[in-house]
């Protein structure tokens, strides 16, 4: 009878421990977006998002990074820059932010040591939530049409695909910006 009241204990705290288990199992998996957000923010201001660091890679050591305009920012020192590195053949990178409705977006120019052409195009977190998450952020990189050209859209931004702004076909489309 001693034996059988011990087996059930046992089998009792074996339940609890799995319940407790499971219970914390949850609480980690429904935190992570809080944990996601409360990591990202102090991570990429450090380091970087992933557009920061596909252009710096693709431009090489030795581009001129003609830097980051802010959304409604005053592009002329960055498009001027972009305009004067690619006219003497230098690698450079310049980025736009774009408002976004719901995390940060942007676009940009890239040109490689080789000569080549790249807009990219960033999302920094393609589910919402208003913040930029360092596990779900975009960047993509779509070369420009050949012969390169660069335009300058009405709103000051360097474009290598069309001098008019259009409404893009979707969210990573390289024609970003409609506005």
């Amino acid at each position: 009878m001693l034996l059988s009241f011990a087996k059930v204990i046992e089998r009792q705290m074996h339940n609890k421990r799995t319940w407790i288990c499971l219970g914390i199992a949850a609480v980690v998996l429904l935190s992570l977006p809080i944990l996601d957000q409360l990591i990202s923010a102090p991570v990429i201001r450090v380091f970087g998002d992933s557009m920061d660091w596909r252009s710096r890679w693709l431009m090489g050591l030795r581009g001129v990074d003609c830097g980051q305009v802010q959304v409604n920012g005053n592009p002329n020192v960055a498009t001027s820059c972009a305009l004067q590195a690619q006219s003497e053949g230098k690698p450079f990178r310049v980025r736009y932010d774009i408002l976004g409705y719901d995390s940060a977006v942007a676009g940009g120019i890239v040109r490689t040591p080789s000569g080549e052409l790249y807009a990219l195009s960033f999302d920094g977190n393609p589910h919402g939530a208003g913040y930029t998450s360092m596990l779900a952020q975009r960047s993509s990189k779509s070369p420009c049409p050949k012969p390169n050209h660069l335009w300058v859209n009405p709103k000051g931004r360097v474009n290598c695909f069309q001098q008019q702004l259009s409404y893009p076909t979707d969210l990573m489309s390289p024609n970003l910006e409609p506005y």
